[in-house]
């Protein structure tokens, strides 16, 4: 009798304690309630426990830069977190060192709020402004890229310097391609592709980092350029369009846009080295505003020259702008690059990748390559592959600068 009731009472005792771990789990896992914030050691924020540390940072005003849109994949919403936080995630530690992770570093879309945290963040941050912008423009310039054009209300003081980008908003909703405005030339492809049919919708806000392609200047634009994102082929249903890109392909005259910022430290360097810029596609924007900032605001007489990457001729936006300048300015100069050895063959231009071609046209006749700088913005694939030619030829690691434009 008495070992039967010892039975159950090691039972009842389990029982109790198993419940116990699937509350206390239950409990981190799906807090409730609230905590608390603390930014820089002088600022409070209140946040339901659960939520992701962005978005109860953007809620607040507290804009960080996230070009992924919260996925992790970008890196650039670092915090360094000094109270609470929990464990680095897998994820963070591709982006993260070990060294980083020790001294708190944590991306703040992969941290969830589960108890009071404390967290430190640049000052910058603090100073980023949201701002509500009017659509002035926004026309096909190649294919799949359009410039959109947005004016800024004249009670916003933003400033920013060329290189810089700003972090949109594309509201909760759905965007059809059959509304978009695209420019008779190139409405061919578009047939051929048959994309008028597809369409993406946002369960909520989603945001995505553009960078500026227009010079800093006083009257109150800003100017982008928007790649659509296509699914890859086949691949329709498995891999929806992008939702802040097809969002801002069906912008019209007169809507209202959502930024924040000024961000970025993807900028010009104060120094007399000649300047080597290489670009590709949309990552054209930044490489565009610091050669016209550099040119025609600061006067520059460096030696400046852009190499840019297209599959065809086609796909080459702002030639005519391009040209102009290499008119004006004889320390400035330009060259495209088609990677599509059987198209446009009236192309007398360079054929081929646009690292291979400026290695072969101009690093190896080069005197002193290593003493360049290099401002990279393109695809990954050809940032990677324009990195490694330059440390085939000495070029320092400092040397080469480049936008995260594969995020």
């Amino acid at each position: 009798m008495s070992s039967a009731v010892a039975i159950v009472i090691v039972c009842s005792g389990l029982v109790l304690l198993l419940s116990g771990i699937v509350l206390l789990a239950r409990s981190w896992l799906m807090p409730g309630g609230s905590a608390i914030v603390t930014i820089n050691g002088r600022q409070q924020l209140t946040a339901a426990a659960g939520e992701r540390l962005l978005w109860v940072l953007a809620g607040q005003g507290v804009l960080l830069p996230a070009a992924c849109g919260g996925r992790g994949s970008c890196g650039q919403c670092r915090v360094q977190v000094t109270r609470g936080g929990g464990a680095i995630l897998p994820v963070e530690s591709a982006m993260i060192s070990r060294r980083e992770a020790a001294a708190g570093a944590r991306l703040a879309c992969m941290v969830t709020v589960r108890q009071d945290l404390a967290i430190a963040v640049p000052d910058s941050v603090l100073e980023a402004q949201r701002c509500v912008g009017i659509v002035e423009s926004n026309q096909s310039i190649t294919t799949f890229l359009k410039e959109l054009t947005i004016r800024l209300p004249e009670s916003a003081s933003f400033q920013f310097a060329a290189g810089d980008y700003v972090v949109i908003e594309a509201p909760a909703g759905t965007t059809t391609f059959g509304q978009f405005d695209i420019a008779e030339p190139y409405r061919k492809a578009w047939d051929q592709k048959d994309l008028w049919n597809m369409a993406v919708k946002r369960r909520a806000p989603a945001t995505r980092a553009y960078s500026m392609a227009n010079a800093p200047s006083p009257d109150g634009k800003l100017q982008f350029v928007i790649r659509i994102a296509l699914p890859p082929p086949g691949a329709r249903r498995r891999a929806p369009p992008g939702q802040v890109s097809s969002f801002l392909f069906g912008l019209q005259e007169g809507q209202e846009l959502t930024i924040a910022g000024p961000f970025g430290d993807f900028h010009v360097r104060d120094s007399q080295a000649e300047m080597v810029f290489v670009g590709g596609g949309a990552g054209i924007a930044p490489l565009r505003a610091m050669i016209v900032d550099q040119l025609e605001n600061r006067k520059s007489n460096r030696r400046i020259s852009l190499w840019y990457g297209a599959r065809d001729a086609g796909e080459i936006c702002y030639r005519a702008e391009l040209d102009e300048l290499a008119r004006r300015y004889a320390n400035f100069s330009w060259f495209a690059a088609l990677s599509d050895l059987h198209v446009t063959p009236d192309w007398e231009g360079y054929r081929g990748f646009v690292h291979a071609v400026l290695r072969d046209q101009y690093m190896e006749a080069h005197p002193s390559p290593e003493e360049l700088e290099f401002y990279l913005c393109g695809p990954p694939l050809m940032s990677g592959a324009v990195t490694a030619m330059l440390e085939d030829f000495g070029v320092p690691p400092d040397n080469i600068l480049f936008d995260d434009f594969g995020s």
